[in-house]
């Protein structure tokens, strides 16, 4: 796709890599609908910027987002669901609710943004990105949770593109960690190895719309690492290990 004066969506807008993918649409050229819960005044009185804010955890608040984006940009070329978070937790009590918020989220929102991308634009182009995690390929010891929200995506991605018309994309982005405030707001948990800037995810997530990838690795390691384990499963559980070490040392330092 050709990104030049594209109307564009982007959701969790206001920090990491929404507000970088934010940045890097402007720079191009496009008229962007800005979504998060809090605003960030970085991305106030840019031309071209719009600022929804809302929480899209619920049905009625993503119905809103849509309303405000035709009513500013008259279509949507581009929708990227990025919004979402992390519990980084030992899974000890049975909560139905706490649960259901990172589905909704991470996960129910995705599919009904995408479900209305489709039926907004029925058989003319576009393209839908949501960022995954390379957690939906590796769950890490801590985040079950979070990393079967990522997952999901990754199997709904898979079967839903064949529903979907010919130049139209449902693309899966797959960052390994990066750094943002993401890992303090999941409960100060410690950075996975490796990690990257948000700027370089937001680069390759653009570059990966221009191509059309269906796919989108942002770190070249990662990628070379998951494909590597398809012979050598025990890699990446030795990966794992690693992870698990770290998480048995901050629930220690927890108590």
């Amino acid at each position: 796709m050709n990104l030049e004066n594209k109307n564009i969506v982007v959701t969790g807008a206001s920090s990491g890599i929404g507000l970088e993918l934010a940045k890097g649409f402007l720079s191009k050229g496009c008229k962007v609908v800005a979504a998060s819960r809090t605003i960030n005044n970085d991305l106030l009185n840019r031309k071209g910027l719009y600022y929804f804010q809302g929480d899209l955890s619920k049905p009625e608040e993503v119905e809103k987002l849509f309303i405000y984006a035709l009513e500013r940009l008259g279509s949507i070329d581009v929708f990227i669901a990025n919004a979402g978070f992390a519990y980084y937790e030992m899974m000890e009590e049975a909560d139905w609710e706490h649960i259901s918020s990172i589905f909704n989220i991470n996960y129910k929102s995705v599919v009904y943004s995408a479900q209305k991308m489709k039926k907004l634009n029925g058989n003319k182009p576009f393209n839908f990105v949501t960022t995954s995690s390379g957690m939906a390929i590796v769950p890490l010891p801590g985040y079950a949770l979070y990393s079967s929200t990522k997952a999901a995506l990754k199997g709904f991605a898979e079967a839903y593109r064949w529903e979907l018309s010919k130049e139209q994309y449902f693309q899966v982005v797959y960052p390994i960690a990066t750094r943002t405030q993401f890992f303090k707001n999941a409960g100060g948990s410690p950075m996975p190895w490796p990690s990257q800037s948000a700027q370089v995810v937001a680069q390759s997530i653009i570059k990966g719309i221009e191509k059309n990838k269906n796919s989108i690795y942002p770190s070249k390691l990662f990628f070379c690492i998951a494909l590597l384990n398809r012979i050598f499963p025990v890699i990446l559980k030795l990966y794992a290990y690693a992870e698990y070490k770290k998480f048995k040392k901050w629930l220690a330092n927890k108590k």
